[in-house]
């Protein structure tokens, strides 16, 4: 590993190499000529390291990570627009690009122009690209520009499939997944690797011959670590449809929530959201491959919180542990923090 060295350190080495007694006393001609030079060096030596770590994937960052995946054919994924069903009441035409909102300015353009009598629906993308676009059922209520006819918008359910650009070490997992598994001729990393290609996915795990010969499931998780949209199974199927070889039966599933409610005595004051986010972030990371919360893991997250003394009498659904099946992904729901009693 190249480290780049101190300024300090290079001025002692020129000093050394001079040969010039003076050099070796501050404020000479000869000290100064060479501490202004050995700035600069050191910038240099800087600038060096940050190219070592740029050439190698563990190492590198941004751009440079990007483009180092690339040549594998290994793409950084982009972030993408979530999408909305809004219901509509009025009479008129609600022209292809028609603006609804948020109370809090978030936008939302139609995809087509629809002609709209008494009510209707309308397909809706968001303006911005990410994770922020998914907002709950109920919230776009709002008409910033005058649309002739058209009375009130609100969405029924909630919008989806808004994803951040993939990050760094998302990528680099990926990444690395990809160079150290042995890919080929439509064996269970291929199918891996292709679904994990698509701009939305966040976990995936695959079932060969999970219903008889010539057949492969492969299951999957959102971005969000959400089970996935219709929207995004059929993507992930037909990307898989346009790679595979000839003669697999090719199934893409998601998990069902399978949801977790949480109860614990705390000696102190539990911050429950920041709980349920924890513990999600933890059962992503581990992705589909995770199958059981247990009560040992939960301490560790509550105990991590200051404002926590102890607890005890964790309880998963009533019991110590909660498993899920292959067909199921564990989801946090209720969290009741009671009082302590030792």
């Amino acid at each position: 590993m190249y480290r780049a060295r101190e300024h300090p350190t290079i001025l002692s080495e020129l000093k050394s190499w001079s040969g010039v007694e003076a050099s070796t006393i501050e404020g000479t001609f000869e000290n100064d000529v060479l501490a202004s030079n050995s700035l600069e060096f050191a910038k240099v030596e800087v600038e060096l390291e940050q190219a070592y770590k740029a050439a190698f994937a563990d190492t590198a960052w941004g751009e440079y990570l990007t483009r180092r995946a690339a040549e594998f054919g290994v793409d950084r994924k982009k972030a993408t627009k979530a999408k909305v069903s809004l219901h509509v009441t009025g009479t008129g035409t609600v022209a292809a690009g028609s603006i609804f909102a948020t109370a809090d300015g978030l936008r939302f353009a139609a995809k087509e122009a629809v002609e709209i009598t008494n009510e209707g629906r309308i397909d809706a993308v968001a303006m911005e690209q990410g994770t922020g676009g998914n907002v709950a059922a109920h919230t776009i209520n709002t008409i910033p520009m005058n649309i002739p006819g058209i009375l009130s918008v609100d969405n029924p359910k909630a919008a989806y499939d808004g994803f951040n650009e993939e990050s760094d070490k998302e990528l680099l997992r990926r990444f690395l997944i990809f160079v150290r598994t042995p890919a080929t001729s439509g064996n269970a990393y291929h199918y891996y690797n292709w679904a994990m290609r698509v701009e939305g996915v966040g976990a995936c795990r695959v079932f060969p011959l999970w219903a008889g010969a010539g057949t492969v499931k492969v299951n999957i998780l959102d971005d969000n670590g959400r089970t996935a949209s219709k929207d995004l199974k059929q993507a992930v199927f037909t990307y898989i449809e346009s790679v595979r070889p000839i003669g697999a039966t090719v199934t893409v599933a998601s998990p069902t929530p399978k949801i977790v409610n949480l109860e614990a005595d705390i000696d102190g004051t539990l911050d429950s959201e920041r709980l349920k986010e924890e513990l999600r972030g933890y059962i992503m990371g581990k992705g589909l491959d995770f199958t059981r919360l247990s009560a040992a893991m939960v301490i560790d997250k509550i105990m991590n919180q200051a404002s926590v003394n102890d607890c005890a009498n964790i309880k998963l659904n009533g019991g110590e542990r909660v498993a899920s099946s292959t067909d199921e992904i564990l989801v946090v729901g209720e969290v009741k923090a009671h009082g302590f009693t030792s």
